[in-house]
Protein backbone atom coordinates (compact mmCIF):
# COMPACT_ATOMS: atom_id res chain seq x y z
CA UNK A 1 0.00 0.00 0.00
CA UNK A 2 2.79 2.64 0.92
CA UNK A 3 4.35 1.45 -2.36
CA UNK A 4 1.24 2.36 -4.14
CA UNK A 5 0.73 6.11 -2.42
CA UNK A 6 4.29 6.77 -3.26
CA UNK A 7 4.15 5.51 -6.78
CA UNK A 8 0.71 8.05 -7.00
CA UNK A 9 2.44 10.81 -5.23
CA UNK A 10 5.01 10.49 -7.82
CA UNK A 11 2.69 10.43 -10.81
CA UNK A 12 0.61 13.44 -9.35
CA UNK A 13 4.06 15.55 -8.78
CA UNK A 14 4.95 14.89 -12.38
CA UNK A 15 1.15 15.51 -13.72
CA UNK A 16 1.80 19.05 -11.89
CA UNK A 17 4.86 19.78 -13.34
CA UNK A 18 3.72 18.95 -17.02
CA UNK A 19 0.64 21.39 -16.15
CA UNK A 20 2.98 24.12 -15.32
CA UNK A 21 5.43 23.60 -18.28
CA UNK A 22 2.31 23.41 -20.38
CA UNK A 23 0.72 27.08 -18.48
CA UNK A 24 4.39 28.59 -19.16
CA UNK A 25 4.65 27.74 -22.70
CA UNK A 26 0.95 28.54 -23.64
CA UNK A 27 2.24 32.06 -21.97
CA UNK A 28 5.08 32.42 -23.92
CA UNK A 29 3.82 31.70 -27.19
CA UNK A 30 0.91 34.51 -26.39
CA UNK A 31 3.51 37.02 -25.68
CA UNK A 32 5.51 36.46 -28.44
CA UNK A 33 2.08 36.88 -30.56
CA UNK A 34 0.82 39.95 -28.27
CA UNK A 35 3.22 42.36 -30.60
CA UNK A 36 1.76 41.05 -34.19
CA UNK A 37 -1.65 40.72 -33.10
CA UNK A 38 -1.48 44.46 -31.91
CA UNK A 39 0.32 45.78 -35.01
CA UNK A 40 -1.28 43.94 -37.38
CA UNK A 41 -3.81 46.54 -39.08
CA UNK A 42 -1.03 49.35 -38.31
CA UNK A 43 2.31 47.44 -39.84
CA UNK A 44 1.05 47.71 -43.71
CA UNK A 45 1.09 51.63 -43.01
CA UNK A 46 4.82 51.41 -42.86
CA UNK A 47 7.64 50.59 -45.27
CA UNK A 48 10.45 48.83 -44.38
CA UNK A 49 8.68 47.70 -41.12
CA UNK A 50 9.73 46.31 -37.88
CA UNK A 51 8.66 45.27 -34.53
CA UNK A 52 10.79 44.66 -31.82
CA UNK A 53 10.75 44.41 -28.23
CA UNK A 54 10.73 48.05 -26.11
CA UNK A 55 12.96 48.81 -23.61
CA UNK A 56 10.53 48.28 -20.64
CA UNK A 57 9.02 44.85 -19.73
CA UNK A 58 5.15 45.01 -21.50
CA UNK A 59 6.21 47.19 -24.21
CA UNK A 60 6.60 46.57 -27.97
CA UNK A 61 7.69 49.25 -30.72
CA UNK A 62 7.14 48.90 -34.57
CA UNK A 63 9.37 51.55 -36.53
CA UNK A 64 8.67 52.28 -40.17
CA UNK A 65 8.67 54.70 -42.84
CA UNK A 66 5.11 56.85 -43.57
CA UNK A 67 5.74 59.34 -46.37
CA UNK A 68 9.42 59.45 -45.88
CA UNK A 69 9.13 60.26 -42.66
CA UNK A 70 10.90 57.61 -40.17
CA UNK A 71 8.23 57.10 -37.12
CA UNK A 72 8.30 54.98 -34.16
CA UNK A 73 5.17 53.53 -32.79
CA UNK A 74 6.17 51.95 -28.82
CA UNK A 75 2.72 50.23 -27.26
CA UNK A 76 3.51 49.94 -23.31
CA UNK A 77 1.84 49.38 -20.51
CA UNK A 78 1.04 51.65 -17.83
CA UNK A 79 0.25 49.86 -14.21
CA UNK A 80 1.49 53.08 -12.27
CA UNK A 81 -1.74 54.72 -11.70
CA UNK A 82 -3.54 54.03 -8.11
CA UNK A 83 -6.59 52.65 -8.23
CA UNK A 84 -6.92 52.67 -11.65
CA UNK A 85 -6.81 49.51 -14.49
CA UNK A 86 -3.35 48.95 -16.06
CA UNK A 87 -3.37 51.51 -19.53
CA UNK A 88 -1.90 50.04 -22.59
CA UNK A 89 -0.94 53.71 -24.26
CA UNK A 90 0.68 54.27 -27.68
CA UNK A 91 3.22 56.67 -28.20
CA UNK A 92 3.61 57.80 -31.78
CA UNK A 93 6.86 59.36 -32.32
CA UNK A 94 8.30 61.56 -35.73
CA UNK A 95 11.96 61.49 -34.21
CA UNK A 96 13.18 64.01 -36.49
CA UNK A 97 15.36 67.45 -34.71
CA UNK A 98 13.21 70.68 -34.49
CA UNK A 99 14.62 74.02 -34.34
CA UNK A 100 13.15 75.12 -30.73
CA UNK A 101 15.19 75.63 -27.82
CA UNK A 102 13.05 73.35 -24.98
CA UNK A 103 10.48 71.35 -24.53
CA UNK A 104 6.69 71.79 -24.30
CA UNK A 105 4.60 69.30 -22.90
CA UNK A 106 0.82 68.91 -23.27
CA UNK A 107 -0.93 66.47 -20.84
CA UNK A 108 -4.37 65.58 -20.37
CA UNK A 109 -5.77 65.21 -17.06
CA UNK A 110 -2.08 64.69 -15.23
CA UNK A 111 -2.39 62.67 -11.70
CA UNK A 112 0.34 61.37 -11.43
CA UNK A 113 4.05 59.76 -12.70
CA UNK A 114 3.56 57.71 -16.04
CA UNK A 115 5.95 54.79 -17.17
CA UNK A 116 5.70 56.66 -20.73
CA UNK A 117 6.05 60.44 -19.96
CA UNK A 118 8.84 62.61 -17.60
CA UNK A 119 5.60 65.75 -17.87
CA UNK A 120 6.14 65.49 -13.70
CA UNK A 121 9.93 66.68 -14.35
CA UNK A 122 9.61 70.26 -16.43
CA UNK A 123 9.78 72.83 -13.74
CA UNK A 124 7.46 74.94 -15.60
CA UNK A 125 3.41 74.95 -15.57
CA UNK A 126 2.03 77.43 -18.27
CA UNK A 127 -1.45 79.36 -18.67
CA UNK A 128 -3.36 77.17 -20.32
CA UNK A 129 -4.81 79.47 -23.37
CA UNK A 130 -9.12 80.16 -24.30
CA UNK A 131 -9.99 77.28 -27.02
CA UNK A 132 -7.53 74.78 -25.11
CA UNK A 133 -9.50 71.51 -24.20
CA UNK A 134 -10.60 71.56 -20.08
CA UNK A 135 -8.18 69.28 -18.40
CA UNK A 136 -4.68 70.01 -20.70
CA UNK A 137 -2.35 71.15 -18.69
CA UNK A 138 0.71 72.44 -20.27
CA UNK A 139 4.58 72.63 -19.03
CA UNK A 140 7.42 73.19 -20.37
CA UNK A 141 11.43 73.77 -19.48
CA UNK A 142 12.18 77.22 -21.09
CA UNK A 143 10.25 79.92 -20.42
CA UNK A 144 13.05 82.23 -22.18
CA UNK A 145 12.10 81.39 -25.74
CA UNK A 146 8.08 80.48 -25.35
CA UNK A 147 6.96 77.86 -27.61
CA UNK A 148 4.07 79.35 -30.39
CA UNK A 149 1.18 77.78 -28.83
CA UNK A 150 -0.99 78.48 -31.83
CA UNK A 151 0.68 76.18 -34.16
CA UNK A 152 -0.80 73.69 -31.55
CA UNK A 153 -4.28 74.44 -32.69
CA UNK A 154 -4.81 71.63 -35.48
CA UNK A 155 -3.71 68.87 -33.01
CA UNK A 156 -6.09 70.07 -30.13
CA UNK A 157 -8.93 68.14 -31.90
CA UNK A 158 -7.35 65.07 -30.80
CA UNK A 159 -8.35 65.90 -27.23
CA UNK A 160 -11.44 66.06 -26.97
CA UNK A 161 -12.32 62.43 -26.19
CA UNK A 162 -10.58 60.49 -23.47
CA UNK A 163 -7.91 58.67 -25.95
CA UNK A 164 -6.04 61.23 -26.53
CA UNK A 165 -3.65 61.60 -23.66
CA UNK A 166 -0.10 63.66 -24.56
CA UNK A 167 1.56 66.18 -26.69
CA UNK A 168 5.44 66.54 -26.83
CA UNK A 169 7.42 68.81 -29.01
CA UNK A 170 10.78 69.09 -28.28
CA UNK A 171 14.32 69.49 -29.70
CA UNK A 172 14.54 65.75 -30.40
CA UNK A 173 11.07 65.45 -32.14
CA UNK A 174 7.47 65.31 -31.82
CA UNK A 175 5.25 62.78 -29.97
CA UNK A 176 1.49 61.83 -29.76
CA UNK A 177 -0.13 59.65 -27.15
CA UNK A 178 -3.33 57.79 -26.85
CA UNK A 179 -4.98 55.26 -25.31
CA UNK A 180 -5.24 52.03 -26.78
CA UNK A 181 -7.29 50.10 -24.08
CA UNK A 182 -7.68 48.96 -20.00
CA UNK A 183 -6.78 45.68 -18.78
CA UNK A 184 -9.62 43.47 -18.39
CA UNK A 185 -11.20 44.44 -14.77
CA UNK A 186 -11.93 40.51 -13.75
CA UNK A 187 -9.05 39.35 -14.49
CA UNK A 188 -6.84 42.09 -12.65
CA UNK A 189 -9.03 42.13 -9.93
CA UNK A 190 -8.18 38.48 -9.49
CA UNK A 191 -4.76 37.30 -10.87
CA UNK A 192 -3.65 41.61 -11.13
CA UNK A 193 -2.82 40.59 -14.25
CA UNK A 194 -2.46 43.59 -16.86
CA UNK A 195 -4.65 41.55 -19.84
CA UNK A 196 -5.43 43.82 -22.36
CA UNK A 197 -6.97 40.67 -24.60
CA UNK A 198 -7.79 40.62 -28.45
CA UNK A 199 -6.80 44.50 -28.76
CA UNK A 200 -5.72 45.87 -32.10
CA UNK A 201 -4.25 49.22 -32.27
CA UNK A 202 -6.47 51.06 -34.76
CA UNK A 203 -4.95 52.04 -38.22
CA UNK A 204 -7.24 54.99 -38.47
CA UNK A 205 -6.54 56.59 -35.23
CA UNK A 206 -2.58 56.06 -36.01
CA UNK A 207 -2.63 57.71 -39.36
CA UNK A 208 -4.79 60.99 -38.06
CA UNK A 209 -1.76 60.94 -35.54
CA UNK A 210 1.30 60.80 -38.05
CA UNK A 211 -0.66 63.14 -40.37
CA UNK A 212 -1.13 65.48 -37.34
CA UNK A 213 2.75 65.48 -36.09
CA UNK A 214 3.71 65.62 -40.15
CA UNK A 215 1.73 69.05 -40.06
CA UNK A 216 3.36 70.27 -37.21
CA UNK A 217 6.58 69.70 -37.87
CA UNK A 218 6.01 71.61 -41.18
CA UNK A 219 4.39 74.26 -38.81
CA UNK A 220 7.43 74.58 -36.71
CA UNK A 221 9.59 75.07 -39.91
CA UNK A 222 7.72 77.69 -41.54
CA UNK A 223 7.79 79.22 -37.80
CA UNK A 224 11.33 79.39 -37.32
CA UNK A 225 12.37 80.53 -41.08
CA UNK A 226 9.81 83.46 -40.23
CA UNK A 227 11.37 84.44 -37.90
CA UNK A 228 14.72 84.16 -39.42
Amino acid sequence: MQDIKSILGIVLGLALLLLFWWQLRVARDKAALLPHQLFKTVKPLLQSAAIEPGLAIGSWKLSGIYKNELFQLLAITDTLALRKLPSLWLLITLPKPQAISGKLDLMMRPSGPTSFSNFDFLPHTLATPSGFPDHAVLRSDNLHEPFPLRLLKPQLELFQGRFGKELLASPQGLRLVVLVAEADRARYGVFREANFGDTVIDAETVVTCMESLLQLDAELKNYVHGKN
